[in-house]
């Protein structure tokens, strides 16, 4: 995928799928819907998140782009790419005030927004924990006119309808519906797609997001609210024991894993989100949660740019 730089509304029409794999782990066949292979920068679950986010933006005519972020963020990364495709302008609200004068300390993921054209303002975690509430958020809108403000992760309804589309994909890819469909977990808009997706098609399946930070304590409350319009049973889980101390963390478990895996299947898992969920997955079947007779189906959501885990 490619952005067509004439129009950005044009770069959402015709997109191929992106393909199913199938691989054999810990006796399992398991299906891997590589949404890591839809685009360089925009990748896996950020481009359907910003799809109809980015087609709203250029309706009501803005002219800026503003959104949140840490220093790793992969939708900062991702919106940078995507405004400067679409001929918008961005503004990135990034999470350590102590990052603003050393850049020594800064991810290759800022130097990259930079290099995008993407105006970096950082403020502190306590301010950044308020979000759209903080003093300093509300001056940057009130100085910054005809701008569209997508939230931390892009993760609202819009971009439900984006993720959604992946269950629409993959009826005309699998011959049977999956038993179980697993994503990682940041800010659940993702997880909140496919439930959503999988309620429009009326599968019988169970979604089951692995969270890869701690302290999601009502990462399901708002995930509920976004799912408010559905009217049947919401089946997902949220499994929290995965997140190997917290977000960008990581175990010598988990990187063996995560090395091995890479070397049988020739897939690369992020450090951030990926790894921690094909991990679970080998888990739920090492237990017996999943077995052989299941038909488990994992999306691998991108995230390579920011660095794969070993």
């Amino acid at each position: 995928m490619a952005f067509n730089e004439q129009s950005g509304l044009e770069f959402w029409q015709g997109q191929p799928m992106t393909p199913c794999q199938t691989i054999e782990l810990a006796g399992v066949n398991v299906v891997v819907k590589r949404d890591d292979k839809n685009h360089e920068f925009v990748q896996g679950n950020k481009l359907r998140k910003l799809k109809y986010n980015l087609i709203e933006a250029q309706r009501q005519g803005v002219e800026t782009l503003i959104t949140f972020g840490g220093a790793y963020s992969n939708h900062l990364l991702a919106t940078a790419f995507a405004a400067q495709a679409c001929g918008l302008s961005s503004l990135g609200v990034v999470r350590g005030h102590e990052l603003e004068k050393n850049q020594a300390i800064w991810s290759e993921t800022l130097f990259q927004c930079k290099q995008l054209g993407m105006q970096l303002v950082f403020v502190s975690r306590s301010d950044y924990r308020l979000k759209t509430k903080s003093q300093v958020f509300q001056g940057l809108v009130k100085n910054t006119p005809n701008s569209y403000v997508l939230p931390e992760g892009g993760s609202n309804q819009l971009a439900l309808q984006g993720v959604a589309e992946i269950v629409a994909e993959l009826q005309q890819q699998v011959e049977e519906t999956p038993t179980h469909l697993i994503c990682p977990v940041g800010t659940g808009g993702t997880l909140a797609g496919l439930v959503y997706g999988v309620a429009q098609k009326k599968w019988m399946c169970k979604v089951i997001g692995v969270a890869v930070l701690k302290g999601l304590h009502s990462i399901k409350d708002d995930i509920n609210q976004w799912l408010t319009t559905l009217d049947t049973e919401k089946n997902y889980d949220v499994l929290d024991g995965f997140h190997a101390g917290g977000y960008a963390k990581n175990t010598k478990e988990l990187s063996r894993f995560c090395v091995t895996f890479e070397q049988h299947h020739q897939i690369q898992l992020d450090k951030i989100y990926n790894s921690k969920s094909f991990f679970a997955l080998a888990q739920l079947i090492k237990s017996r949660q999943i077995t052989a007779k299941d038909r488990p189906l994992i999306i691998h959501t991108g995230g390579i740019q920011g660095g794969v885990n070993k």
